[in-house]
């Protein structure tokens, strides 16, 4: 055979396959679009509903478009609009923005907070400035979504916006953007962050300790030592795990204290705080609480020295291995292989 002849039956076999393909995808497409709209219209259906929005999740992106047609169209039923936007919330996919985000300014008060509750699902950038609009709603769970979904979005550049959300009426709106703060671990925070350790809500309160933590800067320090006096014990406890984060030697004195003599929670947080910051000056404590009459003091006693490492402590926790307690057995076993694989 010649080379024109083969070059000329290649093409022929390659314009076969092709012709063979395509109508394959094209059915294949076809046969995603009945599947979409079928599921969509079991989605009015209470007893196929869910089996629906299992198979729609499932289809992905395919399933999109349509299901963004049915969330924008006025004509579907409002529980249908927002069954829909649940489920793109779950496909996650950012070709499902402009649909969602055209909802946040529906009539409806409902769509809107549907729509805002699935923009952080999603997760995607492209929604902040609608998200920031929503902020101005008249209804306050609207707002309290729409700030939630731009904690859950995470970006940097929304501080501003969640500093000044900190004044907010809505308690669950303060919360979200506490937690967006420290979410972005937004330094520039600190003095307002600081302010609300004396919020009348113990939630706001614990959720200053968690971000200030998160943030880990020294200069938190002042507001987390306020916080250990909170009424709220899990304020305080909270509060230790925050000190533990910012490391600062400066709070050595205070966790000592508390490990020795406050209530069982606030001493293994206090120890665990210990163990976290590390250093010469822990170590002696942390040995003495070795032999605490408290089970758990003395679990959060060892897992403390194991996570400094140093090789010494392995003849303190050696004796731990008779133990009364097997939870204190066990933690001095697992303390013991951790140090010496460390040294391996």
């Amino acid at each position: 055979m010649g080379k024109a002849s083969r070059v000329l039956s290649f093409c022929f076999a390659a314009v076969l396959a092709i012709a063979l393909c395509v109508p394959a995808l094209c059915y294949e497409g076809v046969s995603a679009k009945s599947t979409v709209k079928k599921n969509i219209m079991l989605l009015k259906d209470k007893r196929t509903e869910h089996d629906a929005t299992v198979e729609l999740v499932s289809l992905g992106d395919d399933a999109v478009p349509m299901l963004s047609e049915a969330a924008k169209s006025p004509a579907e039923k409002v529980s249908l609009r927002i069954l829909v936007m649940e489920i793109l919330g779950d496909i996650k996919s950012p070709a499902a923005i402009d649909a969602i985000t055209a909802a946040l300014s529906d009539s409806n008060v409902k769509i809107r907070r549907a729509a805002a509750r699935s923009l952080g699902r999603i997760g995607d950038k492209r929604a902040v400035d609608a998200l920031k609009e929503a902020l101005s709603d008249f209804d306050a769970e609207v707002r309290y979504l729409a700030a939630r979904s731009l904690q859950q979005i995470k970006d940097p550049e929304m501080s501003d916006v969640f500093i000044r959300l900190l004044g907010d009426s809505d308690v669950r709106v303060r919360i979200a953007a506490i937690d967006g703060l420290g979410d972005i671990k937004e330094e520039k925070s600190m003095d307002e962050l600081s302010q609300l350790v004396s919020d009348h809500n113990d939630n706001v309160r614990l959720s200053v300790a968690v971000a200030l933590g998160k943030i880990g800067n020294r200069a938190a320090l002042p507001a987390l030592n306020a916080l250990l006096d909170d009424r709220n014990l899990k304020v305080r406890k909270e509060a230790l795990k925050a000190l533990g984060a910012v490391r600062d030697p400066s709070s050595i004195p205070s966790l000592i204290k508390i490990a020795e003599r406050d209530y069982k929670e606030m001493r293994c947080e206090a120890v665990t705080a210990l163990g976290d910051i590390g250093g010469n000056d822990v170590v002696p404590t942390l040995k003495k609480l070795l032999r605490d009459e408290m089970i758990d003091v003395r679990v959060a006693a060892i897992k403390s020295l194991a996570r400094i490492g140093d090789q010494e402590f392995v003849k303190d926790l050696e004796p731990l291995l008779t133990d009364e307690s097997t939870k204190v057995r066990k933690a001095a076993r697992a303390a013991i292989d951790e140090i010496k694989s460390e040294k391996g």
